[in-house]
Formats: C-alpha cells, sequence, structure tokens
C-alpha cells in the first residue's frame, strides 16, 4: 500500500483532526475527536447543511510534511455519521471521489497516482467511518479498499484494477441503502450534491494558486461522485425549484469544463472567476 512519510493534520475554521496512516489505523481503529461547530448552517427551509458538515470552501487544510496537501476530507465530523444522513452520505462519496479520480488516473498510464488515490481514504475517511459502519451493520470493506490500492501499487493490469474499484464502488452502493433516516424536511440528496460541488470547485482554486499536492486529481473525483448524484438530483430539483435546477445545471457545465481529464490543461478558456460564482449562485438559489 501507499504509506504516509508522516501524520496528516488537517485544519479549517471549524474542524481539527489528526489522521493515522492506514496501517495503523486499521489495526487499530480508535474515535478521532476533531473539534466543531454545533450551528447548522442553512441552505434553504429544505436543504440544511448538518451540523456535523463544515463547507470546506470556509476552511483551508494543513500540508504533509511542509508540503502543501490537497485537501477536501477535512470538514465531516464522522462522529455523527450513525446518526446523520448527510454526514454519511458526505463520508462515502468522498471514497468515491477518490476511486474515481484513482481509477481515471490508472487508466492514464498514471499507476502511482492511481495507488496514492486509491490509498488515501482509508485514513482519511474509512478508518474513522468504521463505528458508524458497525452500527448500522454495513459489511467492512476496507479490505477491498486496500486490495485496490496494492494492485495498483504493483501496478497490475488495468482488468485487474477496475475489477477491484468496481468491487468498493459496489460496497459503497451498499453502504448508501443502510444511511440513517434523513431528518424531516432535509434534502439529503441535494446537500451532499452540492457540498461536492463546492469541493470540486476549490481544489480547482487551490490547483491554480500553484499549490502542490494532488489537487487538481482530487476536484475532478469530486466532480464525478457530484455527477454520480446529479440525475436524481436534477429531476427532484427541476420538479419543485426550477430556479436551483438551472443554477445546479450551469455549475456542472462549468466544473466540466475546467475538469475535462484528470490532468489541468495549460490554457484554459474558462475564466476563473466563474467557478466559484457558479457554485455560489447555486447556493444563494436555495
Amino acid at each position: 500500500m501507499v504509506r504516509r512519510r508522516s501524520r496528516r493534520l488537517w485544519t479549517s475554521l471549524t474542524v481539527a483532526t489528526v489522521l493515522l496512516p492506514a496501517s495503523e489505523a486499521l489495526a487499530e481503529p480508535t474515535q478521532l475527536q476533531p473539534t466543531r461547530d454545533d450551528t447548522a448552517r442553512t441552505l434553504s427551509p429544505h436543504v440544511t447543511a448538518s451540523p456535523g458538515v463544515i463547507l470546506v470552501a470556509e476552511g483551508g487544510e494543513g500540508g504533509e510534511g511542509g508540503e502543501g496537501g490537497e485537501g477536501g476530507e477535512a470538514g465531516v465530523d464522522t462522529r455523527r455519521a450513525a446518526s446523520d444522513a448527510t454526514v454519511y452520505l458526505t463520508a462515502l462519496d468522498l471514497i468515491s471521489a477518490h476511486y474515481h479520480a484513482g481509477l481515471a488516473a490508472y487508466r492514464a498510464g498514471q499507476q502511482q497516482a492511481g495507488a496514492e488515490m486509491f490509498a488515501h481514504p482509508i485514513s482519511e475517511v474509512y478508518v474513522d467511518l468504521m463505528p458508524a459502519l458497525k452500527t448500522l451493520s454495513v459489511p467492512a470493506f476496507g479490505g477491498l479498499m486496500q486490495k485496490a490500492s496494492d494492485l495498483a501499487l504493483s501496478g497490475a493490469p488495468l482488468p485487474e484494477i477496475e475489477q477491484a474499484a468496481n468491487a468498493v464502488f459496489n460496497a459503497l452502493h451498499a453502504a448508501e441503502a443502510k444511511a440513517p433516516a434523513a431528518q424531516p424536511g432535509q434534502d439529503v440528496e441535494t446537500a451532499v450534491f452540492v457540498d461536492m460541488l463546492d469541493r470540486a470547485a476549490l481544489q480547482y482554486a487551490k490547483a491554480r494558486s500553484g499549490a502542490s499536492g494532488d489537487a487538481y486529481l482530487d476536484g475532478y473525483g469530486f466532480l464525478q461522485a457530484a455527477k454520480e448524484r446529479s440525475g436524481k438530483v436534477l429531476e427532484n430539483l427541476s420538479a419543485s425549484r426550477p430556479e436551483t435546477a438551472k443554477a445546479a445545471r450551469d455549475a456542472l457545465d462549468v466544473l466540466a469544463k475546467i475538469y475535462p481529464a484528470i490532468e489541468m490543461p495549460a490554457d484554459s478558456s474558462v475564466d476563473p472567476g466563474t467557478v466559484p460564482a457558479a457554485t455560489s449562485r447555486l447556493r444563494l438559489t436555495l
């Protein structure tokens, strides 16, 4: 597996979590205790950001070993995952995003990047999520994630990598089916979808600023996770909130243009200012 050179410290305005390397964390699954802001951020009368999900655009992330990290995993208080559907599905989508990015990288011949993407969410998300998975009677799937990472690191043939990644995707879909009940009036799918778009926009800004790490590849993965939810979300919004549906489509279109592939284009026709503007307009309509 890909081992971290040091422990990673993620920080945001309201979240601070020390994340262990996967090998340590899986062997000793201690529930970490990030600080949190207990004030829910209201998105609309129907869409409320869970207190356990802090909008990543409001904070930054610390790097690894003095370098700028790729960011994006901070902002989810997994202690709430067993009782808060938004937190739970956000955590699952963070894993899914990394596997979309890792698989795309491997297909493009970037085996090391693919292996790292598969390994990141083991220690950065899955370990903290384990207690919630147990509470919700979700079969453990950390072994499937580890297998995908090991295969990628060893340079296994693409069909084997695709099979291993699909096994993780299937496990995530099965885990999603056991999500805790949503709070009354809370549109969980929309909240998670918008969160993934926010993360993609943030990672693009980091990548353009010259931050080292995998910011652009992470952002690509977050967009793919958002796209997976977009069908159901857009259908629901089109029926109940046409203005919001249009803003969501516009945001997806802008992000699709800045993430045409896994590597940032040297020359983009998209004005950088339109990216945060698109996601901000979506939130304003909510």
